[in-house]
C-alpha cells in the first residue's frame, strides 16, 4: 500500500509483491529467451566495439561478460532504427494488460543508471536511491535482500519500472564503485543545467549512458577515477564563470 506516496511494506503486501514479482520475472526470462535469440553477431560485435572488448565472433559467447553484450545488444543495438524488443512487439502485439505487454512496456521504457542500496526487506528486495535522475524505490530481487548491513552499495542496472516496484532485466547488474558513483553523478550534474531526464530523452543519449556506464563498471578503479577527473574537469574549464 502507499502512505503519502510512498510505498509501505506490510505483510500482505510483501506477499503481494513477491508473487507478483516472480510472475513478471517469469514473463521477463521467457521473453528474454525469444529476444536473445534475435541478436545477431553483427550486434554482439558491435557492443563489444563500443566497449572496447578485442573479442570478436565466435570468442565473444565464450566471453566472461557475454550477459552483458547480451543485454546491451537486445535494448540498445538498432537494426533499422528499431531494437529487438521493438522489433518484436511489432510482430507480436501483445494483449494491452497482459502480464507480456506489461513487461516489454517496462523494457521500452527502462532507463540504465546507478543505484546504492539501502535498507533491506528480507525475502522480497531492497530500497534504493537512483543516484543519476533522482528518486527513491522499492526494487524487487530476492538475491540482493540477503544484502549486508552498513555495507555502502552501488550498482549499475537497468530499471524496468512498475506500479509497486522495480526490477532488473534477468541478466543482471554490475557492482560500482560507491565513490566513482558519487563523482558520475556530481560531474553529470555540472555538465548541464539540462534535467537528467530530458537530456537523456533520446534512444542516442539513452544508448550512450548505457554503454558508459557498463564500461566504468567492467573497467578497473583507477582508470576510471582518472578519466572522470580529466572529463569533469574539461569540462568545467568549457563552462562560462
Amino acid at each position: 500500500m502507499r502512505v503519502d506516496n510512498e510505498l509501505v511494506l506490510d505483510a500482505g503486501s510483501c506477499e503481494e509483491s513477491v508473487q507478483k514479482y516472480k510472475r513478471l520475472r517469469a514473463v521477463e526470462v521467457a521473453l528474454c529467451g525469444t529476444l536473445h535469440d534475435m541478436v545477431t553477431d553483427a550486434a554482439l560485435n558491435f557492443v563489444a566495439r563500443s566497449l572496447g572488448l578485442r573479442e570478436r565472433g565466435e570468442a565473444l559467447y565464450e566471453h566472461g561478460d557475454y550477459s552483458v553484450l547480451l543485454e546491451l545488444a537486445t535494448y540498445e543495438h538498432r537494426q533499422r532504427r528499431k531494437t529487438v524488443i521493438e522489433r518484436f512487439i511489432g510482430k507480436t502485439k501483445p494483449a494491452v494488460g497482459t502480464d507480456e505487454h506489461l513487461v516489454l512496456a517496462a523494457m521500452i521504457s527502462s532507463r540504465f543508471t546507478l543505484l546504492r542500496l539501502g535498507e533491506t526487506e528480507p525475502g522480497v528486495g531492497v530500497r534504493v536511491e537512483d543516484l543519476l535522475f533522482g528518486g527513491d524505490f522499492f526494487l524487487a530481487d530476492l538475491q540482493l535482500s540477503k544484502g549486508k548491513k552498513n555495507v555502502e552499495t552501488v550498482i549499475a542496472t537497468r530499471l524496468l519500472a512498475f506500479d509497486d516496484f522495480v526490477m532488473t532485466p534477468c541478466t543482471s547488474y554490475l557492482d560500482f564503485d560507491p565513490e566513482l558513483a558519487c563523482m558520475m553523478a556530481a560531474g553529470l550534474a555540472k555538465e548541464s543545467t539540462v534535467p537528467m531526464a530530458e537530456r537523456f530523452a533520446s534512444a542516442e543519449a539513452k544508448s550512450r549512458l548505457a554503454t558508459d556506464l557498463t564500461e566504468m563498471a567492467l573497467c578497473s578503479v583507477e582508470s576510471v577515477r582518472g578519466a572522470l577527473l580529466e572529463r569533469f574537469a574539461a569540462g568545467a574549464e568549457a563552462s562560462p564563470a
